[in-house]
C-alpha cells in the first residue's frame, strides 16, 4: 500500500481558532461572513459533560438576542469529539463562542471546572 499526500489548491476551511479555555465567557474568534465547517471540543473534566454555544456574533456581548443564531454542541466527560458540517455553518455577523455545563446554556449557567479547548474551522465566504 502506498500513501500519497498533496496540497489542496482550494481548501474548504481557510482559518483555524482556538480556544484553550472556553467557559462562561463569550470569546469572539471571528467577525464578518463565515461557513463554519468543524468543531473538535476536549473536555478534560472528568464528571462534567460540558455544552459549545456558538453564536452568530463578532463580539462578546451577551449572544441572548433573538437575532442570534445559537448553535449548541454537546461533548461527555474527559472526552475528545468532533463535529463536521459538510454544507457548513452559516453566519453573517461572525462566530462567537461559550461553553456551559448545561444544556440551554446562557452565561448565567456554570462555568466547566476544568478548562475545555474548543477547535473551530472555518472560511469566509
Amino acid at each position: 500500500m502506498a500513501i500519497t499526500t498533496s496540497t489542496a489548491s482550494n481548501p474548504l476551511i481557510t482559518t483555524i481558532s482556538v480556544d484553550t479555555d472556553c467557559d462562561t465567557t463569550v470569546e469572539a474568534a471571528a467577525s464578518g461572513n463565515k461557513t463554519l465547517y468543524a468543531v473538535e471540543i476536549i473536555n478534560p473534566n472528568a464528571t462534567e459533560d460540558v455544552y459549545v454555544h456558538i453564536v452568530n456574533a463578532a463580539s462578546s456581548d451577551n449572544p441572548t438576542t433573538a437575532s442570534q443564531h445559537n448553535s449548541q454542541f454537546y461533548c461527555p466527560a474527559n472526552t475528545t469529539i468532533y463535529y463536521y458540517a459538510p454544507a457548513g455553518y452559516i453566519t453573517d455577523t461572525g462566530l462567537s463562542l461559550y461553553c456551559t455545563t448545561s444544556a440551554g446554556g446562557g452565561q448565567s449557567a456554570s462555568a466547566p471546572t476544568e478548562n475545555v479547548t474548543v477547535t473551530l474551522g472555518y472560511t469566509a465566504r
